[in-house]
């Protein structure tokens, strides 16, 4: 049977309705079937998804414009909203915050909330852990293999294979060469 392609977005519209529901109402099913069932609405709802895992409590306002890679593992009570993309082997523990929207504000005539959204993507890398509690904020770009610290604010990018903490989110080490920065400001 063919398709026709209004036949075919309306087939997908309802397709992620159905899944939307699910993972809404997942939360009361035995966690092993709960995590498999979610991550496969979650290939529904999202603009690409890879063999990942994304546990109960976690928002996704944007869930079309959020790519997540393969082996992607994000925890309880993290948001994310906006356009959003995660490559492989990314840890991210509970509760972090990625927004990449921002309120436009340039008109002090007009208010803020009637200014609209602007869009600031953000990117994260291949082989990247972010602790918990952690905000990217958009327009960031993290490299691969880059840590960021629990509680560390990224407004900034981050060059691959950085350790960053604090807020705002700055970098401490680097994995590849293994010297921590304190150690050449002292020298």
């Amino acid at each position: 049977m063919i398709l026709k392609v209004g036949e075919a977005n309306l087939l997908r519209k309802i397709c992620r309705a159905v899944c939307s529901i699910v993972i809404l109402a997942i939360k009361y099913i035995p966690f092993t079937l709960a995590m498999k069932l979610r991550n496969l609405c979650y290939r529904y709802v999202l603009k690409e998804m890879g063999n990942s895992n994304i546990t109960d409590g976690v928002t996704i306002v944007h869930p079309g414009k959020v790519s997540i890679g393969d082996r992607v593992s994000i925890h309880p009570h993290t948001y994310l909203r906006g356009e959003i993309t995660i490559g492989n082997y990314v840890a991210i523990a509970a509760k972090c915050s990625f927004v990449a929207e921002s309120h436009n504000f340039a008109d002090v005539t007009t208010p803020i909330k009637l200014q609209g959204i602007e869009d600031q993507p953000i990117s994260i890398g291949n082989d990247v852990w972010i602790g918990a509690h952690s905000i990217i904020l958009g327009n960031v770009t993290i490299g691969d293999g880059a840590i960021i610290g629990a509680g560390s604010v990224v407004t900034k990018n981050i060059a691959p294979y950085s350790v960053v903490m604090g807020s705002p989110a700055r970098v401490v080490r680097n994995r590849k060469n293994n010297r921590d920065l304190q150690e050449k400001i002292n020298q």
